[in-house]
């Protein structure tokens, strides 16, 4: 049996047994509005049954609204794997910097002599090209979908850069979605800049944008008493600290800082690389954890920028879909 099948029905029967052991409790909408009340009208509307709570933003025609349903623009959320554009957004920095290029290599900055990983280029881990798997086999803890529990603990940046040098590639060139890709990335990154990955996301975005209540959230600082979301059977999830896999999936936000962040790339970002082309203009980006969800779009073109963002598994890009002119009611 082929790995991915194998890993595929290990979890499926991980999220069975968790129900079973733990029980399902029922998820429901929270009953509070916030901030704008059209906005939070449209967010109530378009909500997915396994709902909860719900912050979000809107930035069209120079003006930014908030608005939330149980949440308000300052309700730190998990942003999940939208965390992989500030690891390309640093991509970019470098490159226009002179400090790396796209076609800079794994083993330019690493020893990975003899390993299959040496002349993957930072560009193919950017676009989710190398041929690496989705996750590194040594260190995903898969088991950890049982509790919700964070199934990253204990993976260092040496542990990133031993996977890779014994990482096999399959399909290189095509686009197959690595968050090890990312992590390796990122890690690669520090590693130019001389710097661990948190210090550079804050000292070249979060800094200069003045997103103050945003940060890596590791193994040691996230606080006891941080936000936590809800997994799919409702009970509550274990933040998701985590060191060497941070570039892919570290951040927490508020729905204030993440307009910021918004601003910030329109700015000065140009999409290269690391989005997703959107059907009705721009680029976006999604993020899930095991108890949120998060979708941000961006229009160069248009000045404009949507995001939305869930405390459980439940997606939230149809919403933030629905929040942009022109979309559902």
């Amino acid at each position: 049996m082929k790995r991915s099948v194998l890993f595929g029905i290990l979890a499926t029967v991980v999220v069975l047994i968790g129900l079973l052991l733990v029980g399902p409790q029922r998820i429901a909408l929270a009953k509070n509005n916030t901030g704008d009340e059209e906005l939070a009208h449209k967010l109530r509307e378009n909500a997915g049954k396994a709902q909860n709570q719900i912050t979000a933003f809107t930035f069209h025609n120079g003006e930014t609204t908030f608005a939330g349903v149980g949440a308000d623009e300052n309700t730190e959320v998990e942003v999940g794997s939208v965390t992989k554009t500030f690891t390309t957004e640093l991509l970019r920095q470098q490159v226009e910097s002179g400090d790396i290029k796209l076609d800079t290599t794994v083993g330019d900055i690493i020893d990975v002599e003899g390993s299959e990983v040496a002349d993957v280029t930072m560009l193919e881990l950017a676009e989710h090209t190398s041929g690496l798997p989705r996750l590194d086999k040594d260190n995903f803890k898969i088991f950890g979908n049982l509790f919700a529990a964070n199934p990253y603990p204990g993976i260092t940046q040496e542990d990133i850069f031993d996977a890779a040098r014994t990482a096999s590639l399959s399909g290189r060139g095509e686009e197959n979605y690595s968050n090890f890709g990312v992590a390796l990335l990122g890690q690669l990154l520090a590693v130019n800049a001389n710097a661990d990955y948190a210090d550079l996301v804050e000292d070249n975005i979060l800094d200069p944008a003045e997103m103050n209540a945003t940060y890596v959230g590791g193994e040691t600082n996230i606080a006891a008493d941080a936000p936590r979301g809800l997994a799919a059977n409702g009970k509550e999830t274990a933040p998701w600290g985590m060191d060497g896999y941070a570039p892919a999936g570290s951040i927490r936000s508020t729905a204030a800082d993440m307009s910021k962040y918004a601003s910030f790339l329109l700015e000065n970002s140009e999409f290269e690389f690391g989005w997703f082309p959107e059907d009705s203009g721009g680029y976006w980006h999604n993020g899930g954890t095991y108890g949120f969800s998060t979708m941000l779009i961006v229009d160069p073109e248009k000045n404009e920028a949507f995001f939305t963002s869930g405390n459980t598994p439940q997606g939230v890009e149809e919403l933030a879909v629905a929040i942009r002119p022109g979309g559902n009611s």
